[in-house]
């Protein structure tokens, strides 16, 4: 009776144990809530990571919030309610030349992953002038990307067209497919799904000589001060996700389809090829801050003259680049 009795006792206090020694690894994840846009390609890097398991690999219990428009998110930042946000565009920026903090501190897309459809009557760039045209949201880098865009074949965006707010990559299809817009920059994988809606492909954005932030992490220069050693491993696990998803293609493809919710193989497919493979930039130094400055002078007077360092900050990464860490990750890519 005795001996039953210690048993359970002993058999008591290793379940305790068991429970405390969970307890206590959990409380070591730091928890992080971030943001990123609507699923697609360019976005890929924060939920590559978090099915990849990289968060909890560097100390962290990340919750990953997918937001329609980058203006959204950095709004959510600036609240404090996401700390770290992807956001692509001359959002951040604005944001920071406006009086907040706001700095960008990784640029995983260098070069714009956008194509511009229209409807099939549409042939050439130029035969948009007195169109409407749709992008996700002002202030998005859809709509940056347009502009610039329209502007390079002689279409003034203020005067020879009507831009108007469309929504997600889906609903914007939906809107060139009712004839509500006349064409519109969208990404992949909503390519496949205009392709097959007998869209015409009127210009592969990426063929602009221009490298731009297309698409990296941002936060706030209060935040980095408060929690450097968080952002720190953000990053790690985020580069991580990113090359594991150039490195393997079964993964990568997995993780859209369950982010995308399909299965159809071919859109995953197209996705892979055109984005992740030959689109994300390892190390993703912050790039492309020049330009966006250029094409925000007319608009914003107060960025001529901002040098890059004001709105950016590459040290995190040229630590990690520095470190051996990020190579250590891409050998034999």
């Amino acid at each position: 009776m005795m001996t039953h009795r210690l048993i359970i006792v002993c058999a008591l206090m290793l379940a305790i144990s068991f429970s405390s020694s969970l307890v206590a690894q959990e409380k070591r994840l730091d928890k992080l809530r971030v943001g990123g846009g609507s699923a697609s390609a360019t976005q890929m890097s924060l939920w590559l990571a978090k099915e990849g398991n990289y968060y909890e690999k560097h100390g962290l219990n990340v919750e990953v919030i997918s937001i329609p428009g980058s203006s959204l998110a950095i709004q959510a930042m600036l609240s404090g309610e996401l700390p770290i946000i992807q956001a692509g565009g001359a959002g951040p920026i604005q944001a920071n030349l406006s009086g907040t903090d706001t700095v960008i501190i990784a640029t995983i897309v260098k070069k714009f992953s956008w194509w511009i459809f229209s409807q099939p009557n549409i042939k050439r760039m130029e035969d948009l002038k007195g169109k409407v045209f749709g992008t996700t949201r002002f202030g998005t880098q859809s709509d940056l990307a347009s502009r610039i865009a329209l502007r390079r074949f002689g279409i003034d965006p203020e005067r020879d067209i009507t831009m108007v707010q469309t929504g997600g990559p889906a609903e914007t299809v939906a809107a060139m497919v009712a004839g509500k817009v006349h064409a519109a920059a969208i990404t992949a994988p909503a390519t496949l799904q205009a392709k097959k809606a007998k869209l015409r492909d009127l210009y592969d954005l990426s063929k602009l000589d221009l490298e731009i932030h297309a698409n990296g992490l941002v936060t706030t220069r209060r935040f980095i001060k408060s929690g450097e050693d968080i952002v720190r491993r953000f990053l790690m696990a985020y580069i991580e996700g990113a090359v594991r998803g150039v490195k393997d293609k079964a993964f990568a493809m997995k993780t859209m389809g369950k982010y995308f919710r399909t299965d159809d193989r071919e859109l995953l497919e197209e996705t892979y090829e055109m984005i992740i493979k030959t689109g994300f930039s390892i190390p993703p130094y912050p790039a492309g801050i020049v330009s966006l400055l250029q094409n925000l002078e007319n608009q914003v007077p107060k960025a001529k003259g901002v040098k890059p360092e004001e709105v950016s900050d590459s040290r995190l990464v040229r630590e990690l680049d520095q470190s051996g860490f990020i190579k250590a990750l891409t050998a034999g890519r």
